[in-house]
């Protein structure tokens, strides 16, 4: 695909880091407009998304070093900081991102609950929008297919293997994840008890995730999964708890 977008001399404007700056962008809007439709006040939401982001990269990219190649980074620990060239684990951002709203809530005292409802269909457009960094970086690549859609990474500074046709686990993932957001988005104001936006996302998304693992191309660990597929599958059960948690707890005000 294209990894790079533009190249003058030393200088590299790589698609990854373009991608995820407007997945960053639009979901911050989403989660802003969410904050106004919910009363709350929107540079709440604007002071925490620094937080966010540092932590959310983070997060991803030492989930991702821990979890594909550590002996490698070992070896090349600079490596560990060249987020512009991929590898980051949207696990990963998701949990450093909890563990960055929750410190946020506690410090701005917020309800914490609400305030992820409010956060959620923002993570949910930007991780799809993340997507398209992947496809053109070759990035979270699919196994190999016959398939008449099947896609050809030529460009020797893709992540993906060189020649061969490979499943479009990116494609895939994009509109499986776009397709979550507009659930999101169409649903959440019948969400009205804090923390159910949060858990229908993440139960959506650890059942999609699992199910496309099975196109990627990772070695299993144990009992045929890989690892994603054992943290997606917590990620169910947790919002299966959290659903029903969230239906034992008193309706929020509904807002138009």
């Amino acid at each position: 695909m294209y990894p790079v977008l533009i190249e003058i001399g030393h200088f590299q404007l790589r698609s990854y880091g373009v991608v995820v700056t407007l997945a960053f962008v639009a979901g911050a809007w989403a989660a802003g407009r969410e904050a106004r439709r919910r009363v709350m006040d929107p540079a709440l939401v604007s002071d925490f998304l620094l937080y966010a982001l540092v932590a959310g990269i983070l997060g991803a990219r030492l989930y991702y070093v821990l979890l594909s190649q550590p002996g490698w980074y070992l070896t090349r620990p600079w490596d560990v900081f060249a987020v512009w060239q991929g590898g980051l684990s949207v696990h990963g951002g998701i949990l450093a991102g909890l563990g960055a709203a929750a410190w946020y809530a506690r410090r701005a005292r917020l309800p914490l609950l609400a305030f992820a409802d409010v956060l959620t269909p923002g993570l949910s457009l930007a991780q799809a929008i993340g997507q398209v960094a992947c496809l053109l970086s070759g990035d979270s690549y699919g196994t190999p297919t016959t398939l008449p859609w099947a896609i050809t990474f030529t460009d020797p500074r893709a992540m993906a293997p060189q020649g061969m046709p490979l499943h479009p686990l990116q494609v895939y993932e994009f509109l499986a994840y776009l397709a979550i957001f507009g659930l999101v988005w169409a649903t959440r104001r019948h969400f009205v008890r804090p923390g159910a936006v949060l858990a229908f996302y993440g139960g959506a998304y650890g059942a999609v995730r699992f199910l496309l693992e099975f196109l990627r191309a990772n070695p299993p660990v144990a009992f045929g999964m890989v690892i994603p597929q054992a943290v997606s599958l917590a990620l169910v059960g947790a919002a299966l708890l959290f659903a029903a948690a969230a239906w034992r707890r008193p309706p929020l005000g509904a807002h138009g």
